[in-house]
C-alpha cells in the first residue's frame, strides 16, 4: 500500500488535487484529514500507517467466517479515505478504512453479500467496479475477482490484495 500512496501522491503533486479529497464524515477521527472543509464540504485527508490492531474475530463470529489473512492485513495496514485506480477497462474502487468506522461498511456490505449468495461467504467483497461488478476475494485463496452477480460468473483481477493494489493506475 506504501507504493500505491506514492504513486497516488506524485500524481497528487502534479495538479490533480481531488485524490485527496473526500467529503467530511463527523464519525471519522479527524487525524486523517488535514486543512479545512471547502464549499463543497470536502476536506484533504491523508494515508496513515495504522499503529493499531484491528481484531476481526467478533465480525468472522458474528458472520459464520473465517477472513482470509490477506483481508486482515487489508484492514490493518493504513488508515485512508480513497483506494480507487483503473486494472485495463476496469475502474476499481475499494473498500476505505476510516479511523473510528474502519469496519462500518465493510460489515454492512458483507451481510448484504451473503444475504444475496445463499448465506454463503466464499468469497467476500472489497469493492466495487464501475459498471457495478464487484470486487471480491476468494476467502479460501486470496485471489481477487470481479464478480457479475447477475450472470453468476467471476473473472480473475489479480493473485491477491497486494497484487491488485499495486496494479492500480491512477490515469486511464
Amino acid at each position: 500500500m506504501e507504493e500505491y500512496f506514492k504513486k497516488r501522491k506524485e500524481v497528487y503533486d502534479k495538479g490533480v488535487e481531488f485524490l485527496f479529497k473526500t467529503p467530511i464524515n463527523e464519525y471519522v477521527d479527524p487525524h486523517i484529514y488535514e486543512g479545512e472543509v471547502d464549499e463543497e464540504g470536502y476536506i484533504s485527508w491523508k494515508p496513515i500507517e495504522k499503529h493499531k490492531n484491528h481484531d476481526l474475530t467478533r465480525l468472522e463470529n458474528q458472520l459464520g467466517v473465517v477472513f482470509h489473512p490477506s483481508i486482515k492485513e487489508y484492514f490493518n495496514s493504513y488508515w485512508f479515505a480513497t483506494l480507487d485506480g483503473f486494472i485495463g477497462n476496469h475502474y476499481i474502487k475499494l473498500e476505505a478504512v476510516l479511523p473510528n468506522i474502519e469496519l462500518d461498511s465493510f460489515t454492512y456490505m458483507v451481510k448484504g453479500y451473503k444475504s444475496n449468495h445463499n448465506n454463503k461467504l466464499d468469497h467476500i467483497p472489497l469493492g466495487i467496479e464501475g459498471n457495478g461488478l464487484i470486487v471480491v476475494v476468494d476467502n479460501q485463496y486470496g485471489t481477487v475477482q470481479l464478480e457479475d452477480f447477475e450472470r453468476k460468473s467471476f473473472d480473475m483481477l489479480a493473485d491477491n490484495i497486494a497484487s491488485l493494489i499495486s496494479q492500480l493506475k491512477l490515469r486511464k
